[in-house]
């Protein structure tokens, strides 16, 4: 079984697939996997459609703005996905009302067994690692530590920021997020 995986991680592209083929482009590494966190399931076609990333696995879940009620996007809202010894679970956070807090998000990874909780939806980059045995606003209690990522957008930044990606980094149990700008 693989010990380390690095994936790619992105969100809310709406409509920039140079931006989804820049960002692979010019990374100093391939990654293993990209997860992709919604609002721009279509630009993934840049990607999905070349040779050159054949190889390069894909995860996504539908955001806020992928898909209609008429035609409702292919991938799931919610997704757990297992990279070596630690469970991954993606999710837009639209549906948990993540731009108000992450006190739902949170709660409902920790159910899940989660490690890492990846959402986009806000735009904004983030990351925070909870420690076991902190007490949730559900008063459920962190059996395990959870890393609570956002990658910000890559296609549709706020406040004047760069469109913002990040890269997981998971060796055996250990996990490692950082974020880097598409400038």
């Amino acid at each position: 079984m693989k010990e380390h995986f690095e994936a790619l991680v992105l969100s809310d592209s709406h409509g920039r697939r140079d931006a989804v083929v820049a960002v692979l482009s010019r990374l100093n590494f391939r990654p293993h996997a990209l997860l992709f966190l919604g609002d721009g399931l279509r630009d993934l076609s840049a990607i999905t459609s070349d040779d050159r990333y054949a190889d390069l696995s894909v995860y996504a879940v539908a955001g806020n703005c992928d898909g209609s009620m008429i035609f409702p996007a292919d991938e799931p809202k919610v997704r757990m996905v297992q990279l070596g010894e630690v469970r991954v679970l993606m999710m837009h956070g639209h549906t948990f009302d993540v731009k108000w807090g992450l006190g739902e998000a949170v709660a409902y990874a920790a159910k899940k067994g989660a490690d890492v909780l990846l959402y986009g939806h806000t735009h904004a980059p983030y990351e925070k690692t909870l420690p076991q045995g902190e007490r949730l606003r559900d008063g459920t209690v962190l059996q395990k530590p959870l890393l609570v990522a956002n990658p910000g957008s890559l296609g549709a930044p706020r406040d004047g920021q760069s469109p913002s990606f990040g890269v997981l980094t998971v060796k055996g149990k250990s996990v490692l997020f950082s974020h880097g700008t598409l400038l």
